[in-house]
C-alpha cells in the first residue's frame, strides 16, 4: 500500500470540513468587498472539492468496511455530515459568483439526498445497536455539523428559489421547516453536549477546535433564518411568521455571540495552562482545526445577513472587523495542511 493510499485508507469523514471553511470565507471576503480574493479561495475550494470526493469515492471503493466502520462511530460518524455542508456552501458559491442557478440546484439535489441517506442511517445505527457508548464518551462538539448539514440545505434552498414564481413557496416551506429541524436538534444536541461538559471529566486533549462548532452552529441557524426573511416576499406565510423568525434568529445569534469569549476562554486554558500545542503553522497540521475556521467565517456572513434582514445598519461593524481573525485562521490552517502535504509527500520541510 502506497503512501496516498495509507492517507485515504484513514481519511477523517469529516474533511469536508475544509471545503466548507473556505468556502464560508471566500463568500465572507464577497460580502466583505475583497472579492478578487473571494473569488481566488472559490476556484481552490472547488479543487478541494474535487480532490477530496475523489479520495472520498475511491475510499468507498477501496476500503468499504473502514467506511462502515466510521459511520457506526459515535466520534467520527458525525464527519460524514460535512460532506453535505460542504456540498451546499460551494452551491452557495457557484451562485454568488457565477449566477449558476442550475448548477447550484444539481449540488441541491444531491446533498439533500445524502443528508437524508446519513442522518436517519446514522441515528437508525445508535438505535438498534449493542454496543451503545456512555455520554461521556459518545458526544462531542463534532455532533453539531447534523445541525450545520441541515441549516445549510435550508440556507440553498433559500437561494435558489429566487426567479421560480409560484414554485418557489414550496422550495421556501422545506426550508423553513428544515430551519426548524435545525434548531430543534440544536437545542436537543447542545443541551447533551452542555451536560457532558459539565458534569464529566475533560481533559485538554478532548477540548479540541470541534468544540468550536457549539458558536458555527449557531452561526449558520442565524444565517438560515435570516435567508427566510430576505425571501418572504415570495411566499407570503413568511410574512406572517415574520416576528417569530426575527426573534429566533436574533436568539441563536446571540447564543453563537456568548460562546465566543468561553471557546477562547477554554481553548486558552488548553494551550497555555495545559500546555497542548497548537498544531497550525509552528508545528504541524490537525485537520480538525477547519471545523474552528469554518465558524469564525459563519459568524462574519450570518452577522452580515443578520444586519440586513432585521434592518439593524450597525451590527455590520461586526463583520467588518471578525473577517480579518477569519481570514488569519484559514491562513495559519491551510498553512499548515501545505508543511504537512509538502512533508507527506515530497520530503519537504518548510
Amino acid at each position: 500500500m502506497n503512501p496516498l493510499e495509507k492517507r485515504i485508507k484513514i481519511l477523517l469523514p469529516g474533511y469536508f470540513a475544509m471545503v466548507m471553511a473556505t468556502g464560508i470565507i471566500s463568500i465572507a471576503c464577497l460580502l466583505e468587498n475583497f472579492t478578487t480574493l473571494g473569488k481566488v479561495l472559490f476556484y481552490l475550494n472547488i479543487l478541494f472539492l474535487i480532490v477530496l470526493l475523489a479520495a472520498l469515492i475511491y475510499r468507498v471503493i477501496r476500503f468499504w468496511p473502514d467506511v462502515v466502520a466510521d459511520f457506526k462511530s459515535y466520534q467520527r460518524g458525525p464527519g460524514f455530515f460535512t460532506l453535505v455542508a460542504a456540498l451546499c456552501i460551494m452551491g452557495n458559491q457557484v451562485i454568488l459568483f457565477e449566477g449558476m442557478y442550475k448548477l447550484a440546484t444539481g449540488l441541491l439535489i444531491v446533498a439533500t439526498i445524502i443528508w437524508a441517506f446519513i442522518i436517519y442511517g446514522f441515528f437508525y445505527n445508535l438505535t438498534v445497536t449493542d454496543d451503545k457508548k456512555p455520554l461521556k464518551e459518545g458526544i462531542n462538539g463534532t455532533w453539531l455539523v447534523i445541525i450545520v448539514s441541515t441549516q445549510a440545505i435550508s440556507v440553498l434552498i433559500s437561494f435558489v428559489s429566487d426567479g421560480l414564481g409560484p414554485v418557489a413557496e414550496i422550495y421556501l416551506f422545506i426550508a423553513a421547516c428544515l430551519f426548524l429541524v435545525g434548531c430543534i436538534f440544536y437545542l436537543y444536541l447542545m443541551s447533551l453536549i452542555i451536560y457532558r461538559i459539565s458534569f464529566f471529566p475533560l481533559n485538554a486533549m478532548e477540548l479540541g477546535a470541534p468544540y468550536w462548532i457549539n458558536m458555527g452552529a449557531t452561526a449558520i441557524s442565524t444565517l438560515a433564518g435570516s435567508m427566510l426573511i430576505l425571501h418572504e416576499k415570495q411566499f407570503g406565510f413568511l410574512i406572517e411568521i415574520r416576528p417569530f423568525l426575527k426573534g429566533f434568529v436574533l436568539l441563536f445569534w446571540a447564543a453563537g455571540t456568548w460562546w465566543i469569549p468561553l471557546l477562547v476562554l477554554l481553548g486558552a486554558w488548553r494551550h497555555i495552562v495545559k500546555k497542548i500545542k497548537v498544531p497550525t503553522v509552528a508545528v504541524g497540521y490537525d485537520p480538525t482545526y477547519w471545523a474552528m475556521v469554518f465558524p469564525l467565517g459563519m459568524y462574519v456572513v450570518s452577522t452580515y445577513r443578520l444586519s440586513e434582514a432585521l434592518d439593524i445598519a450597525f451590527l455590520k461593524l461586526i463583520p467588518n472587523g471578525f473577517i480579518y481573525i477569519a481570514l488569519f485562521a484559514w491562513i495559519a490552517v491551510i498553512i499548515g495542511f501545505i508543511r504537512q502535504l509538502l512533508k507527506a509527500f515530497w520530503n519537504v520541510k518548510i
